[in-house]
């Protein structure tokens, strides 16, 4: 039996393309141990075809790479191979399936060691290709002479597409958690940059407004009134920041020991009540005493004290802001309720994300930095909790959040 004549590509350094080699070098799968969801795919695609051998192999400019095998037991252990022994090299320069009915009459394969030694017959491997570039293939493989169907080279290529997706999956993945990495390193320089020389600022601001350093006319007095406020909300925006990059970086411990729910929300009701009295808003807590945690109080009294804030914030005068908090199996539960203005159905899932703001003249009118939440959240979940709103517009907004009771003794 001849095998049939096969087209050869123009360039034969396809395979040393830097644009390929590039595409492939993106995946970081070169030489990464087995993963189940490359192996499920190579077991489908065996089971398919009815092939003993089936292999998801990467090609680079020196060798083959596979990333998933399923191959007989007693098979030579190696997940590599040079590229005078591989027929993959073939299916990544031509672009296109490769199905060889029987390798021992095809040139090109005839004497790898993969025919020589180990007595692969019939090949029929397909591209993987990944942002137009073909890193390597999905092939299947058998001991006896086999012509393959249209309809097996089609189901192989079906396959392969399971391959490319999930390859393309974890290079968005990769990128998003790099665009993070590099925008929390950004942030986290800008804050530290900024905190000095905002600070010296504001202090110098504040100094002249009080008037010890010479009068100003009642327009300039106002002037500097609002430059002094601007730069204290810069202040307070900036050490947030900071905040919450240290709280995310797992920089800073929680200094747990045993408190009562009762006593938190006490502290923090006294510390927003000179906020709540000007606003004209009533506070009431209803807290079931002696209930213990074993928490960072000082921690837990800023979550309670961002929620309470922005209570007051969005609330008419006259209105009422309630905090409770009740066990709840191994769980305290905290609730805070305003009567305000509500929260759209569809922004109630963002609220907790940085800079995030219900109305964007939220943060001009009400002084918030977008922050509160989201350090909120990363405060209850390093206790192991979760945090979640209910809101209705029109009727007001409660916000939940847990801390788990364990701790020592």
């Amino acid at each position: 039996m001849v095998a049939e004549p096969y087209h050869t590509p123009d360039s034969p350094t396809a395979l040393e393309s830097p644009t390929r080699l590039a595409a492939l070098a993106g995946t970081a799968l070169l030489d990464s141990p087995p993963e189940e969801s490359f192996d499920r795919v190579t077991r489908l695609a065996a089971a398919l075809l009815g092939a003993p051998v089936a292999l998801v192999n990467l090609v680079d400019d020196r060798r083959q790479f596979s990333k998933s095998c399923v191959v007989p037991a007693g098979w030579p252990p190696s997940r590599g191979a040079s590229l005078d022994d591989s027929f993959c090299r073939w299916t990544v320069e031509l672009g296109e399936p490769v199905a060889i009915e029987d390798t021992r009459l095809d040139e090109r394969v005839a004497s790898s060691a993969f025919v020589r030694e180990m007595g692969l017959i019939a090949y029929l491997g397909v591209p993987i290709a990944i942002a137009g570039q073909v890193i390597g293939t999905l092939c299947v493989a058998g001991f006896e002479p086999r012509r393959w169907t249209p309809q097996e080279v089609d189901g192989l290529r079906d396959l392969a597409a399971t391959v490319v997706t999930e390859i393309e999956l974890r290079r968005d993945i990769t990128v998003r958690r790099q665009v993070e990495r590099l925008k929390d390193e950004f942030v986290s320089i800008v804050a530290h940059e900024l905190r000095t020389p905002l600070t010296s600022i504001r202090g110098s601001l504040g100094l002249l407004a009080t008037g010890r350093l010479g009068t100003l006319s009642p327009q300039g007095q106002r002037m500097l009134e609002i430059a002094a406020e601007n730069s204290a909300r810069l202040v307070r925006l900036v050490n947030d920041m900071l905040d919450l990059e240290r709280l995310e970086s797992g920089a800073v411990e929680p200094e747990r020991r045993r408190v009562t729910a009762d006593e938190l929300v006490s502290m923090a009701v006294e510390a927003v009540a000179d906020v709540a009295v000007p606003a004209g808003v009533q506070l009431a807590a209803a807290v079931e005493p002696g209930v213990e945690m074993w928490v960072d109080p000082d921690r837990i009294v800023q979550v309670l004290i961002n929620l309470l804030s922005n209570a007051i914030k969005f609330s008419p005068a006259g209105a009422l802001v309630d905090v409770a908090a009740e066990p709840r199996g191994t769980d305290v539960i905290f609730r805070v309720r305003d009567r305000g203005r509500g929260i759209p159905a569809d922004a109630v899932s963002t609220i907790f994300e940085r800079f995030r703001q219900v109305d964007s003249s939220d943060a001009r009118d009400k002084g918030g930095t977008g922050l509160g939440l989201p350090i909120s959240r990363s405060i209850v979940q390093q206790h192991g909790g979760r945090i979640w709103a209910a809101s209705q517009v029109g009727a007001g907004s409660t916000f939940f959040f847990t801390v788990q009771r364990s701790g020592p003794g």
